[in-house]
């Protein structure tokens, strides 16, 4: 490690080397003799080479600012040969990349690599990978995104930045050759692989556990719950009160055989802290049948309005604490099955004990045939091994269908546009006048969240029936005067934004000095274009060094440059 690196920053880069060396069979020696090593030094961002360069290569961690051990983990994980995971070669099939909303600068961090230059292992698509950016990265206008998820239900697990997630790491141990370590691969469930470090067990997929994976995952709430025609309701700890910080817990349910699982959150009391990724405390949802994959993940204070139906008999819930100091609700959901067991003495003892686990209430009894046949669902088929090849769990639509998957904005990229996948539909109608009115106020604007560059917002919300489909919550940019110069990044309330000639990377000084009143003068405000110039000229003209430019000029006064200068200018 460089000497410019503080101490602190330190014990966090061994934290996040330990994430990668724990799960899988590399190891990292500090200060260890061979000649290909990685240096962690502050160069003033977060930066990696992508696989091993040979020799001394670097990685970037400026502190403040990446000194975090998801960021850190971000970053090893691109100098062991990992790509963006929004930059897979099947990138169409998952997410939409709105160009247009991306300074050209930044085009290659979203471009999908070739199948010629990366290999996905033969592993899926994983929206909760700490390799994805989230839905507003390197956004010029921080009110649209500039990647939207074609399964809408992904939008806020995409971005986290918590730790490797398991996808992340089998692809680290497949990629080095970990999962052949052992002489006996064991039978694992789930989705789960031998464990290279312990070949006696299996590493399982989150909200699992055991030997070999077919247990629910140890947690101090939440529990095994068999699902019947009969409602059941599950709730996070304390509910409708706060739930307490750090609490980790996980509900598996089980239909009967050839049965599936319904699952609905209930609106009232919903409540998580409000992020643009849930990472730090949210409820997240897996239907299967890969239960590899990162699940969907909801926070803030609206639950998804519609009935969700597993693919397969089994499906998971899990919620997760965090530590924030906002207090929230957490969640309740309402889960069943269309079919019913078969129950002899044996069984129903068995029932009652998984059953005990958790707080799982019974409600009324209603036809699960009927609460299910809204619609026609999608089923998906899967091979011997229980892994589904083509389909994931599609989402029932309730009283309104839900709204459509954002398309792509207007672009000139050179990329192919996805079109929304066939489980999306026509958006509702928009709601009426006298229907908001029955909206509570409008909350006071919240603090901006950033205090120069453009880079932040203030937000308010309102309450509103759950009947009525307004707007609930308002965004906007705020405190847009120039950064000090000098100051190259913001990391503040948890958001770090990089930026440029004082501004949020994306947008441009408008006004290079504004005069006061005492005459002395500021810098002007951040905009989306600097000097009402056109965008693309803007663009252009970056690309030109001063020599280009003069260059241009002796040519238009019929003279000439000797050919040094002109590689110079290049």
């Amino acid at each position: 490690m460089a000497e410019n690196v503080p101490e602190k920053t330190r014990q966090k880069i061994r934290l996040a080397l330990a994430i990668w060396q724990n799960a899988t069979c590399l190891r990292f020696t500090e200060g260890g003799p061979d000649s290909d090593r990685i240096e962690f030094f502050d160069g003033g961002g977060c930066s990696s080479f992508v696989g091993r360069a040979g020799g001394t290569q670097g990685i970037s961690i400026a502190t403040p600012g990446c000194d975090l051990v998801g960021i850190i983990a971000h970053e090893i994980g691109h100098a062991l040969g990992t790509f963006h995971e929004q930059a897979r070669p099947d990138q169409s099939q998952h997410i939409a990349v709105h160009y247009s909303n991306i300074p050209a600068i930044r085009w290659n961090n979203f471009q999908p690599i070739g199948d010629d230059q990366a290999q996905t292992l033969g592993l899926p698509y994983d929206a909760g990978s700490v390799m994805h950016y989230g839905p507003f990265g390197f956004a010029a206008d921080q009110f649209r995104p500039t990647i939207s998820t074609l399964d809408k239900h992904w939008l806020f697990t995409i971005g986290q930045r918590e730790a490797p997630s398991f996808l992340d790491i089998e692809a680290i141990n497949r990629a080095y050759g970990c999962t052949d370590q052992c002489p006996t691969e064991l039978w694992c469930l789930h989705g789960g692989y031998t464990d290279p470090n312990d070949c006696s067990r299996c590493v399982c997929p989150i909200g699992f556990g055991g030997t070999f994976c077919a247990e629910m995952q140890p947690s101090p709430c939440g529990g095994v719950i068999k699902a019947s025609p009969m409602v059941q309701t599950v709730a996070s700890s304390d509910f409708p009160g706060n739930f307490p910080s750090d609490l980790f817990c996980v509900w598996l349910f089980r239909s009967p055989p050839q049965g599936h699982l319904f699952i609905e959150f209930v609106e009232e009391s919903f409540g998580y802290p409000c992020e643009d990724t849930c990472d730090k405390a949210f409820v997240e949802l897996k239907m299967g049948p890969d239960f590899r994959v990162t699940g969907y993940r909801f926070c803030c204070s609206l639950p998804p309005l519609m009935t969700f139906q597993s693919v397969g008999e089994e499906a998971v819930i899990i919620h997760y604490g965090g530590t924030q100091t906002e207090k929230r609700a957490g969640f309740r959901a309402r889960v069943w099955s269309e079919k019913q067991w078969t129950v002899t003495t044996e069984e129903e003892e068995q029932i009652s004990t998984e059953t005990t686990w958790g707080n799982a209430v019974n409600g009324a009894e209603v036809s699960g045939t009927e609460r299910a046949s809204t619609t026609e669902a999608t089923m998906a088929q899967t091979n011997g091994d229980g892994q589904n090849t083509t389909t994931r769990a599609k989402p029932m639509p309730t009283s309104q269908p839900p709204p459509e998957v954002p398309m792509p904005f207007s672009s000139s990229s050179p990329s192919v546009m996805p079109v929304p996948s066939s489980s999306s539909s026509s958006p509702p109608p928009p709601p009426s006048s006298n229907e908001c009115s029955l909206c509570l106020q409008w909350s006071e604007w919240s603090d901006c969240s950033q205090m120069c560059g453009g880079c932040g917002r203030k937000t308010r919300r309102r309450h509103c029936p759950s009947a009525v489909s307004c707007q609930r919550e308002e965004k906007r940019i705020c405190n847009r005067m120039a950064c000090p110069e000098g100051t190259n990044f913001l990391f503040n309330n948890g958001e770090f934004h990089l930026l440029w000639k004082g501004c949020c990377v994306g947008l441009f000084l408008n006004n290079s000095k504004t005069a006061k009143d005492d005459g002395s003068s500021v810098r002007g405000e951040c905009g989306p274009l600097e000097n009402n110039e056109n965008p693309f000229l803007r663009i252009i003209s970056s690309l030109l060094s001063s020599h280009d430019g003069q260059k241009e000029k002796t040519k238009r006064n019929g003279g000439r440059r000797k050919s040094g200068e002109d590689k110079n200018g290049q």
